[in-house]
């Protein structure tokens, strides 16, 4: 189904509904009559839109090739699940204080896990199906930022 901007209700004519809905109304059914002002704001909003995802876009490349993930790594080796958690850790963790907090505390451990997990195989087997799944979830979630 192809939508037109006449099907589309943006965030700004929402709250506008709030203030005057003739107004909206109006636009609605004969188009709306924006001032300089406010076509300046619009393209500012939509440059910073294009910047963010171009941004993410480089976020998850550079993810692909940079940092360690100790426990998929040694589980799974380098492959799709293991570049998404990477895309998942700097798309997502890294935004914020808990995050980074969350970050922080796997570098410190996950070389002592990792150790722990060679000298138990069967331990090993059972976190790889795990990782896997977090790297699949982690996939969609990327996937889903990036085509915002």
């Amino acid at each position: 189904m192809n939508r037109t901007d006449r099907d589309l209700v943006s965030a700004s004519e929402l709250a506008q509904l709030g203030y005057c809905e003739r107004v909206a109304h109006f636009d609605w059914r004969y188009g709306a009559r924006r001032s300089h002002e406010q076509l300046r704001a619009q393209d500012r909003g939509n440059a910073a839109h294009d910047q963010f995802y171009k941004d993410s876009l480089a976020i998850a490349r550079e993810s692909e090739r940079k940092g360690r993930c100790f426990v998929a790594t040694l589980a799974l080796g380098e492959c799709a699940e293991t570049r998404a958690l990477r895309a998942f850790r700097d798309l997502y963790l890294r935004r914020t204080a808990q995050g980074r907090w969350f970050i922080g505390t796997y570098y410190r451990l996950g070389p002592m896990v990792c150790d722990l997990l060679s000298r138990h195989p069967r331990l090993l087997s059972a976190v790889r199906t795990v990782v896997v799944m977090a790297g699949r979830l982690a996939a969609r979630a990327v996937a889903r930022r990036l085509t915002k």
